[in-house]
């Protein structure tokens, strides 16, 4: 992301050589009505170069004025030495030191002013600075902050901007020409030197934007459309033959890409993207994000949601994130986690800026998030920003070392092996690519990672442009060259241009993406956001409010679905081949012959091309299109990651219906998981696999929703009680208008026995065909628990101790020491008794069952800690206890009681959940606190119980002889009127393997040969499906 530190502006920049043409004119037009009487006026003093008199870090003798002769605009300069470098590496040694005048005119908020500078080197022979337009005080609010690059010769710069507030001369908020120095020891001349304001509007004369390059005819375009057809384009051959093998001239064969192997993608809010109320997007505009989402990127990112503090909020985690990227595979988009660290300390959690005295804790702190950010999102993130913006931002490596970048590479490749890890940062090629010290700084840092064997795959270029300052595409391939030289991949990872000239902004969209594309060392192109409802700067996006597409949304739209994709057709030849050269990426091959078409998938990843044989028999068939689950890991094939636990908690089995694990129930156990992508109104199945091992319980698979999360308007369940092998149940539902919300959940029945209860391969698809009539309620329900009644359990508010009292005397504080998880803790000290500590007053059920929990330590010494219910009635008072531990100052010690009724005589007045001691009146500190109920009554569905249905059988098989092959056809019968999930696995296999063919896993309502290709060596060839099989074998009928 942008750095916080790094301001960005509109503007332009005119650069002139003494004695040479116009070499480039920039601006911004800002549509508005120029003032009939604007005159433009001077803004600095008369002298400004005899007044640039504000030093920071910089002598007072570093200045002097100096004739110049021969230069017909000026006769004085101002000569400047900085005899040193700053101090800090980073970007405020940019502005570490300054030279600067103050404005003797007020500037106007929107104003349209020209600052004029003209600059020389003296030694070395070529120089950086920055010219900056600000508040010389806190907010230092900029209107202009311009990269200069200047040689030996006179170079005039030119930069219209616009005043972004009022600069009132005279008072605190006068505006200040400063220029920033922090470049290294240099000497150098300004002369010339002007701040005009021309007014508001458009004044004539204002000098327009452009960039080198941007002509039509400019020379390096040819130069990128040879590198696109070498490195992003292959040849694709299709052979057609007949079954013994003889070519077939005359097919119409076509070839229709259906992804890019190239990544295109974009950044998104969350909360949005998923439809979650606190995004507060409309039904329309939801459909609208979700459409652009999923038709033009290939990849996506969550602009906010997985960096550290957003992800230790485990409301947003639970009920954004994790649906969020669900959302993101289910549509095959594949995920950048951004970020890993951001390691500034106004962009991490309170409790890590606490530890900056403790370089031992801090590291460990860091290191842990780390490990579980990056484990927990293992197989679901495909690539990782580890550090983001370490120039700029790099408290920690202050005080841990640089070094310590390496480490964070290592943990992160330790917990994600599989996952492509990168350092992201601005700054690397935007303002003509003039940052320089910048670049240097991140160019030697990736250096140093890939020379200490950091797994560094990919340096994340963030290309925010300005509109003032565009890099010509020529010197894109420079720079990107440059980092490739050290063995890493580039990664456009948040492009943008900021600026309301529209056209302007369309045609360096065009020329970058293609410059980029066009660089075999480019390995994907992603914006930071598309909508000006959900960016942080509305004019850089894509598309307006309306959803009206931008130039620039045109250009891109162009690009990816028409320039860089291929879809052609055409006849096979003589030879029974058809070629093409087309773009990499999975393509759909279809051949008609006699009006029978049949279809192929072929992948084409790599320039190598690639190579498909259709053979013609006379029988149609399509390829396999697996029914959308939007379920993440139903089959749990990652254990229970990416769902929520309730009461006890899940485990996992090894018994598993299909692929290698299922979910294990124990009694009063379970999970959930939230859902996006269904729609209201529209007909669905869901479908599991459930068994348990012995009787005396029951276990439920179910989904339910509503209009807002947690309260849910409709249920439907699955329901098993004897089965003792996998059998599939499914239920037939359909969401209600206005269903925004939506849960799938697996629950086992609290009970005085203990059988295991097993389910796998959970899904929801859609119910093509007619939907199964609607059943009768079932007879019982599941118990299922509720959230925490506790308020503040999580304590992570740190100077929150909201819901929390003490019981007796105590003082509490949000301690934010060392807690369990997240960033706070609950301090009870100064208690008068050992029974004194913290507590909260909660509602109770008479007979209810409740679940209680919570960590506990003490600052010193040990002791014996309980956690108690207090319950006060008409009949005096009684203690119940949910559970005592002997608790330390070395740890956290958790302190749990399941399904423990509560009860009392008489009436009651009040209930107080609190924490004690058994001996010692130390301090305690608790956190992770939770007291839940589990419902006293079952919980109704309001739909129907289970959907009878016939299971799917398979009914015959033929074989079609080929040249080389026997193409195997295996019928089957549904005789239900929609179709049947049935996932690849045990009940659904080919023997001998592989186990997935090519089988579609939903059975279309209908009979339906079912294709399969193999080479046979004489042995028979088996379908299974349920109880029953067909096989297939040399011997077997040809198909008519």
């Amino acid at each position: 992301m942008l750095s916080r530190a790094l301001w960005k502006e509109s503007g332009v920049i005119r650069k002139l050589a003494t004695g040479a043409t116009l070499a480039l004119i920039a601006s911004v037009a800002i549509q508005t009505t120029a003032r009939a009487d604007a005159t433009p006026y001077e803004v600095l003093p008369a002298d400004a170069v005899a007044n640039f008199t504000e030093f920071k870090s910089l002598p007072t003798d570093a200045t002097q004025q100096v004739d110049i002769t021969g230069n017909p605009d000026f006769t004085k300069a101002l000569e400047i030495n900085v005899p040193n470098g700053p101090q800090s590496p980073g970007l405020d040694g940019e502005y570490e030191i300054t030279l600067g005048v103050p404005a003797a005119a007020t500037v106007t908020e929107g104003d349209a002013l020209v600052a004029t500078v003209w600059a020389r080197a003296i030694t070395p022979t070529s120089g950086n600075a920055h010219l900056v337009f600000e508040t010389d005080g806190s907010p230092f609010k900029k209107s202009l902050n311009a990269a200069l690059q200047y040689g030996a010769e006179w170079k005039k710069f030119e930069f219209p901007f616009r005043a972004a507030t009022t600069y009132t001369a005279g008072t605190s908020t006068a505006a200040h020409l400063n220029l920033w120095l922090g470049y290294g020891a240099q000497k150098f001349q300004i002369a010339g030197v002007s701040v005009q304001d021309l007014g508001p509007g458009n004044p004539a004369g204002y000098p327009q934007v452009t960039y080198d390059g941007r002509d039509p005819n400019a020379a390096w375009r040819t130069a990128a459309d040879a590198r696109i057809d070498q490195y992003r384009k292959g040849n694709l051959s299709v052979s057609v033959v007949d079954t013994a093998g003889n070519p077939v001239s005359g097919a119409t064969v076509s070839a229709v890409q259906q992804t890019s192997a190239f990544k295109f993608g974009a950044a998104s809010d969350g909360a949005r993207l998923v439809g979650d109320p606190s995004g507060g997007i409309s039904g329309t505009d939801l459909a609208q994000y979700q459409s652009k989402y999923s038709t033009l990127f290939t990849q996506g990112a969550l602009g906010n949601n997985l960096k550290w503090n957003h992800w230790e909020n485990p409301t947003e985690r639970e009920t954004i994130t994790l649906p969020a990227l669900q959302w993101m595979r289910e549509h095959g988009l594949r995920i950048r986690g951004h970020n890993l660290i951001w390691p500034s300390w106004g962009l991490m959690q309170p409790d890590v800026v606490n530890l900056q005295n403790d370089p031992a804790a801090l590291r460990a702190r860091i290191n842990t998030h780390i490990t579980d950010e990056a484990s927990t999102l293992a197989g679901i993130v495909d690539e990782w920003d580890v550090v983001n913006e370490p120039y700029s931002e790099h408290n920690v490596q202050d005080i841990l070392g640089q070094n310590e970048i390496a480490n964070w590479f290592q943990l992160a490749h330790a917990a994600d092996p599989n996952a492509k890890l990168a350092l992201n940062d601005y700054g690397l090629v935007e303002n003509n690519g003039w940052e320089t010290r910048h670049r240097d700084h991140v160019y030697e840092l990736v250096q140093s990672l890939k020379s200490s064997g950091a797994p560094i795959d990919t340096v994340g270029f963030e290309s925010h442009f300005n509109g003032l300052q565009l890099t010509s595409p020529d010197d894109l391939m420079t720079i990107v060259d440059q980092f490739a030289g050290l063995g890493v991949k580039v990664a456009v990872t948040e492009f943008d241009v900021d600026t309301d000239d529209q056209q302007l902004q369309a045609d360096y969209t065009r020329d970058f993406m293609t410059a980029m594309f066009s660089n075999p060392n480019v390995n994907q192109i992603s914006n930071f956001g598309i909508w000006s409802k959900n960016i942080y700067n509305p004019r850089v996006a894509l598309y307006n409010d309306d959803w009206s597409p931008k130039p620039n949304a045109l250009v891109w739209e162009d690009l990816i679905q028409h320039q860089w994709h291929t879809s052609v057709s055409g006849p096979s030849n003589a030879a029974g081949t058809f070629g093409t050269r087309g773009f990499l990426g999975d393509y759909l091959v279809t051949v008609t012959v006699n009006g029978i078409s049949k279809q192929v998938k072929v992948a084409m990843p790599t320039t190598a091309g690639a190579s498909v044989k259709v053979i013609t028999d006379g029988i149609a068939t399509t390829v396999r299109t697996n029914q959308p689950n939007p379920i993440g890991d139903g089959g749990f094939e990652s254990g229970t990651r990416g769902w929520t636990s309730l009461g006890t908690g899940p485990g996992t089995a090894a018994n598993a219906h299909s692929g290698h694990t299922a979910l294990s129930l124990s009694p009063g156990s379970g999970v959930t998981q939230n859902v996006t992508g269904l729609t209201p109104g529209t007909s669905y199945l869901l479908s599991g696999w459930g068994r348990l091992n012995g009787g005396g319980t029951q276990c439920y698979v179910g989904v339910r929703g509503g209009a807002t999360a947690g309260t849910p308007t409709f249920q439907y369940e699955l329901s098993y009680a004897d089965e003792r092998a996998y059998t599939q149940k499914l239920a037939a539902f359909t969401p209600p208008t206005g269903t925004k919300w939506v849960q799938v959940f697996a629950w086992s029945n609290p009970s005085a026995s203990s059988p295991e209860c097993t389910l796998d391969d959970l899904a929801i698809t859609p119910t093509d065909g007619t939907p199964p009539p609607a059943q009768g309620s079932p007879a019982v329900t599941p118990y299922l628990p509720t959230p925490s009644v506790l308020a503040n359990g999580s304590l992570e508010n740190q100077s929150n101790t909201t819901g929390w009292y003490c019981l007796g005397t105590c003082t509490l504080k949000n301690a934010s020491t060392t807690p369990h998880t997240g960033s706070g803790d609950l301090s009870a000290a100064g208690r008068e008794a050992a029974w004194a500590g913290p507590a909260q007053g909660v509602s109770v059920v008479n007979g209810g069952l409740y679940d209680s929990s919570a960590w506990v330590r003490l600052a010193s010494g040990a002791d014996t800690a309980m956690v108690s219910l207090k319950l006060t009635t008409s009949t005096g008072s009684t203690t119940l206890r949910f559970g005592s531990a002997p608790v330390s100052s070395t740890g956290w010690t958790q302190i749990s009681a399941l399904n423990t009724t509560v009860s009392w005589t008489g009436t009651l007045t009040k209930a107080e959940w609190w924490i004690s001691t058994s001996t010692g009146a130390g301090d305690l500190l608790v956190d992770d606190a939770s007291f839940a109920p589990l419902a006293k009554t079952p919980v109704r569905g309001t739909g129907p119980a289970e959907t009878a249905f016939n299971p799917v059988q398979p009914t015959a098989a033929c074989v079609v002889h080929n040249a080389d092959s026997y193409t195997a056809y295996f019928g089957y019968s549904n005789a239900n009127n929609y179709y049947i999930p049935v996932p690849v696995g045990s009940d659904n296999a080919f023997s001998p393997g592989p186990s997935d063919r090519g089988q579609t896993v939903s059975f279309l309502p209908f009979q339906r040969p079912r294709r399969v290709v193999v080479t046979w060596d004489g042995s028979p060839l088996t379908w299974r499906l349920g109880s029953l099989s067909q096989t297939a074998s040399s011997a077997s009928p040809a198909c008519s």
